[in-house]
């Protein structure tokens, strides 16, 4: 009877598992956050209410949003902050969540700002082409605005260059002065055929796309945890011993 080769075994395992660990990189790898880095920029916006939007690259589908974060300039009293994400389509974007809103009062020194997405109303979980933005005000879960401010986050304009945090570029759409934000509703939607206008680049000057300090990030169900593959790695250095103890013994029994 044909016995097996240890050698080969060995090899046949670390191969399998070369080939497993190469399949689950990629999920490790992917970036599960989008945005522009959260440091200082250049400006400040002087009017209250407006929503920026991320319109530089997508979430990836099913990813949870877990939390929002932003660079906070130095400033005396209060700002607030409500986080929000888009459904994307044909250059209209639609409000599917209604995150927790943050108010930060005489923040200095200016610092990186990290707070649970949470969720009001809707869902953090993504859909395909899914993005983030905020609302310098306070929502509620109706998407009625309580509470306005202005300048809570940096930016710069045009944009900057280079990759979003994510992938992608660092362009934001944003709200112009002229349009008056009512309500940030789940359904609520922003530019083209939307309810809400939004920065027309055409005009030149601080109408053109710009690049806020904010960013969000979630976790993607179904990735297998660090944990998952260290046992599925170890039950094949398992397999592979107990071929070669089957294998010497075989020798010693002849």
């Amino acid at each position: 009877m044909s016995r097996i080769n240890p050698r080969i075994t060995v090899k046949v395992t670390a191969l399998f598992l070369l080939v497993l660990a190469l399949s689950v990189s990629p999920l490790f790898a992917s970036s599960l956050t989008q945005g522009s880095t959260t440091t200082a920029r250049t400006f400040e916006d002087s009017s209250a209410g407006g929503v920026y939007i991320y319109a530089g690259n997508t979430f990836q589908s099913g990813e949870n949003i877990t939390n929002f974060s932003w660079f906070g300039p130095v400033f005396a009293g209060t700002k607030s902050i409500t986080p929000l994400l888009f459904s994307v389509s044909g250059g209209t974007y639609t409000v599917v969540d209604i995150g927790a809103f943050e108010q930060v009062t005489d923040n200095s020194p200016a610092q990186v700002l990290n707070f649970g997405f949470g969720s009001q109303a809707g869902t953090t979980l993504t859909g395909s082409t899914w993005t983030f933005g905020f609302l310098e005000g306070v929502a509620n879960s109706t998407g009625a605005i309580t509470v306005t401010s202005a300048g809570g986050i940096q930016f710069n304009t045009p944009i900057d260059g280079g990759a979003g945090v994510g992938g992608g570029t660092n362009d934001w759409v944003f709200t112009p002065h002229s349009t008056n934000v009512t309500n940030v509703a789940i359904g609520a939607t922003f530019g083209t055929n939307g309810t809400f206008a939004l920065n027309n680049p055409g005009l030149g000057g601080f109408n053109v796309d710009r690049t806020y300090s904010a960013q969000a990030t979630g976790s993607l169900s179904g990735v297998p945890e660090p944990g998952t593959f260290s046992l599925i790695a170890g039950s094949g250095l398992v397999l592979a011993g107990l071929f070669r103890y089957r294998f010497v013994r075989g020798r010693r029994n002849r």
